[in-house]
């Protein structure tokens, strides 16, 4: 226990000291939130797999995958396809809009009181998948230093709320990369001892697309609700503004989606040998029980390094997204040590709800639903008709809040109930539906107008 409370704290330093080298960053507001747009394809992948892949969705899929069989491949998959549709629709586009945020990006196409909504929305959204990853980190913690799950919360936010905060969008971009080759490592080396050295029994995994608790309603529901928070995503356009080139950012959102399609194999994989392998969990989660239990100690210990890395990477971006939305699109100046206190102020509000939170993924879901049925709708039409033709920004705020409202409204429902998914689809169809009529109502107006 000691020597992972040794290897834990010398690994926080690096990322404390590779956070201090970018600090000459972090003067202005353009390089704190897009790293001056200069940087180049393998950060912008790197840093675009570290945040979608985070240890949320690593350990929350391995656990889906342990109760649900093969089908949970999805929840990662989604998210692959919609960046492959991103590359080819939205990037280039996004990235020339020359941005500070995805709603300053909403000023730009739409109008003000669609970016302070798309703003509110974000900050929202954004402190609950905080409080999921906070969670996640908490549990890594836990598992390597025997502390209680709230005192770990605390250590873990007290953490990324320090390294985010002080280099910004070149820290985070930096971090990530070598984040992400801590994951990606962890990962491979995990799934190749297990099927190697312990391989299940003949006939114990199953490969199927649909099964009794996944049916094609679902399917829709991860292919539109969770994989458009992934198309149109605050975290991924601040990922592709960052870019050096509007090319740069297209290339990077398919090469994004190709890494994780590969890493939803992989950690699908790693949850059907939980399944197949493991009778009881003994109140742990499949992914931290394998690290623990199942793997040599040097693996073991890389696969509870990977994790922590991937928690990390998602996080420290969550934060400085929602915190860089209220800073320039709600309060509307520019002051980067208002987006510091911006990140602390999100930061302890998602460890105040982790601290009694303990349910990764269902976090995330309900979160994502009133974001994804609001606002991707109307800003896909946005974008679409970007230099062509200009929404109605009432009609457009009208398209985000009747979404949103139907969205949040499948939340609140029974977690399995058909309601729980059908309420954010209806959100999806009548966002985009109104969103539509904002762009060719008679008082919409033509981009050269």
């Amino acid at each position: 226990m000691t020597l992972n409370i040794i290897l834990l704290s010398l690994y926080g330093l690096t990322l404390l000291i590779i956070a201090l080298t970018s600090q000459k960053y972090a003067d202005t507001m353009e390089n704190f939130l897009v790293a001056g747009r200069k940087q180049k394809k393998l950060l912008i992948v790197a840093s675009m797999l570290a945040s979608t892949i985070g240890g949320g969705i690593t350990i929350g899929t391995v656990a889906k995958t342990y109760n649900m069989g093969s089908p949970a491949f999805w929840f990662i998959a989604s998210g692959g396809i919609a960046h492959f549709f991103q590359g080819w629709l939205l990037s280039r586009k996004v990235r020339e809009t020359e941005a500070l945020t995805m709603p300053d990006m909403a000023r730009k196409l739409i109008g003000p009181s669609v970016q302070m909504l798309t703003s509110a929305i974000i900050l929202l959204t954004w402190t609950g998948i905080a409080t999921a990853q906070f969670v996640a980190a908490a549990k890594v913690v836990t598992a390597l230093t025997g502390l209680a799950h709230q005192p770990a919360v605390a250590i873990v936010a007290a953490f990324l709320i320090l390294y985010t905060l002080i280099g910004g969008q070149k820290s985070v971009l930096k971090t990530d990369l070598f984040q992400f080759g801590v994951l990606a490592i962890a990962l491979i080396t995990t799934v190749l001892y297990l099927y190697i050295a312990k391989t299940p029994a003949q006939g114990s995994i199953s490969i199927e697309l649909f099964n009794d608790k996944f049916t094609f309603t679902n399917l829709l529901y991860y292919v539109f609700v969770l994989g458009g928070s992934y198309f149109i995503c605050p975290m991924m356009f601040s990922r592709i503004l960052s870019a050096d080139t509007a090319a740069n950012a297209r290339k990077s959102s398919f090469m994004s989606g190709t890494g994780m399609l590969i890493f939803a194999v992989v950690i699908i994989a790693i949850g059907l040998w939980a399944k197949a392998s493991i009778s009881d969990l003994a109140g742990i989660d499949p992914l931290n029980l394998i690290a623990k239990a199942y793997t040599p100690r040097l693996v073991g210990a890389l696969l509870i390094f990977g994790i922590l890395a991937a928690i990390l990477s998602t996080a420290d971006t969550v934060l400085l997204t929602a915190a860089s939305s209220v800073q320039n699109d709600l309060i509307k100046k520019s002051s980067v040590l208002g987006v510091r206190i911006w990140v602390v102020v999100v930061g302890v509000a998602g460890a105040l709800i982790a601290l009694y939170q303990t349910d990764i993924i269902g976090i995330i879901m309900k979160t994502y639903n009133g974001y994804t049925a609001g606002i991707v709708p109307a800003l896909f039409v946005a974008i679409m008709f970007a230099g062509k033709r200009r929404m109605n920004a009432a009609l457009a705020f009208g398209a985000i809040v009747v979404g949103y409202a139907l969205g949040l409204t499948g939340s609140f429902m029974p977690a399995n109930s058909p309601a729980s998914q059908l309420f954010p689809m209806a959100g999806l169809v009548s966002s985009a539906a109104i969103s539509l009529a904002a762009v060719f109502m008679p008082s919409a107006k033509k981009a050269n107008a």
